[in-house]
């Protein structure tokens, strides 16, 4: 079969509305096959400005979030030059100053992203390095130490931590790189800052095909994230590899956006997630406090949740936003995931791995050395696949 010609549908404007699609109307172009909506680009809400903890050209990434030395390094490291100025990354109330084991002295900082709890946390500091006390009110870009190399520690440099749902109160630390990216604060001489796994701002080619990075030039797919797929012009066919109707029509185009995200996670994949998670149903909720059609607990929303209708808030029980930012959270798995492989430190399927760490924590499955080995997660890794096989489209073509 020769190589297929390709063009681009205009987008035509779609809404969500009462739960129901709805066509446009007006002087844009009318619907065609193949296009999607045309969300705004917005940057996600937080509710307070967000920083980075160090002066812009101080500092050096000298150890990322992830694997390391057989355990799992759960901050990124910033190399600086001793008595460089730390700085609160967000506003909110110091909850600890002073000693802490491994830390030499740490900070916490806590704060109200979104209506939920999250924490920043700064260590290494030496004891004249920590210039602020429990209960004091900082905001954002406030002095509120100096790096030094207290504690575990080999040289100077800032370990810092982010954890939705409080570093006191049980929260689980999340990858501080593509949280300060995704909240407009890029961290300097890092890869994955300049290209986080999944960002609100960053849109992928929807609806076309899952390899379409790898089949269509770099011009092509930037083009497709107006909100266009390629579409065959000689007959032969290529199609979204969400079979077309499988979904509940409300989730349909948001899975077919959500699915460029990154190519690891397809739009079956997603669906099957949806299925497993809740049911499509946008108002589920647990026992353990999970909500929405992707279930997440509000601390995780909080650090990921994505405004994809550009309300100026991350709504949880939003069928747009529930879905992109599962892809979100999803992408961010499959690169720590392969991280973990690259390394050694994770054995095992990638697909997996990824939604091991989706249902029980990224940290369960470093600690495991691959997919948690309780029965809902054993279970989970295999039933989405398995449900993935029926949202999958037949790829047309001779």
């Amino acid at each position: 079969m020769g190589a297929l010609a390709v063009v681009l549908v205009p987008v035509a404007a779609l809404a969500i509305a009462g739960g129901a699609l709805l066509l446009a109307s007006g002087d844009r172009t009318p619907v065609q096959q193949g296009c999607l909506p045309d969300v705004p680009r917005t940057q996600p809400h937080t509710g307070t400005q967000v920083v980075i903890p160090l002066p812009s050209g101080t500092y050096t990434v000298s150890s990322p979030f992830g694997p390391r030395d057989g355990g799992v390094h759960l901050g990124v490291d910033l190399a600086a030059a001793a008595g460089t100025a730390i700085l609160a990354a967000t506003d909110g109330t110091v909850s600890a100053a002073g000693p802490a084991s491994g830390f030499g002295n740490w900070i916490i900082i806590d704060t109200q992203i979104d209506g939920s709890l999250l924490s920043t946390v700064y260590g290494h500091m030496f004891d004249d390095g920590v210039n602020v006390t429990v209960g004091q009110q900082v905001q954002a870009g406030q002095r509120i130490g100096a790096v030094g190399s207290n504690g575990e520690a080999t040289g100077p440099h800032l370990h810092f931590e982010v954890v939705p749902g409080g570093r006191q109160q049980g929260g689980q630390q999340i990858d501080p790189v593509p949280w300060l990216a995704q909240h407009g604060a890029p961290v300097g001489g890092s890869d994955a800052a300049a290209a986080p796994a999944a960002s609100a701002t960053t849109v992928a080619a929807p609806g076309g095909p899952k390899s379409s990075r790898a089949k269509y030039g770099i011009a092509q797919v930037a083009r497709f994230a107006a909100g266009c797929m390629p579409v065959a012009v000689d007959g032969g066919g290529s199609a979204p590899d969400l079979r077309p109707g499988s979904v509940p029509p409300a989730f349909e185009p948001w899975i077919l956006r959500a699915a460029k995200t990154c190519t690891e996670v397809t739009g079956p994949l997603l669906a099957g997630q949806l299925e497993q998670e809740s049911g499509f149903n946008p108002d589920a909720g647990s026992p353990k406090g999970a909500q929405g059609a992707a279930q997440f607990l509000l601390g995780t929303w909080a650090a990921y949740g994505v405004d994809a209708e550009g309300k100026g808030y991350a709504d949880i029980h939003s069928i747009p936003d529930a879905v992109m930012t599962q892809a979100r959270y999803d992408c961010d798995q499959v690169q720590s995931a392969k991280n973990g492989l690259a390394q050694g430190t994770l054995h095992g399927d990638l697909t997996e791995l990824w939604l091991s760490m989706y249902n029980c924590g990224p940290g369960g499955t470093f600690e495991s050395g691959g997919v948690c080995q309780n029965a809902e997660t054993l279970n989970y890794v295999k039933n989405i696949p398995a449900l993935a096989t029926k949202y999958a489209a037949t790829m047309g073509g001779a």
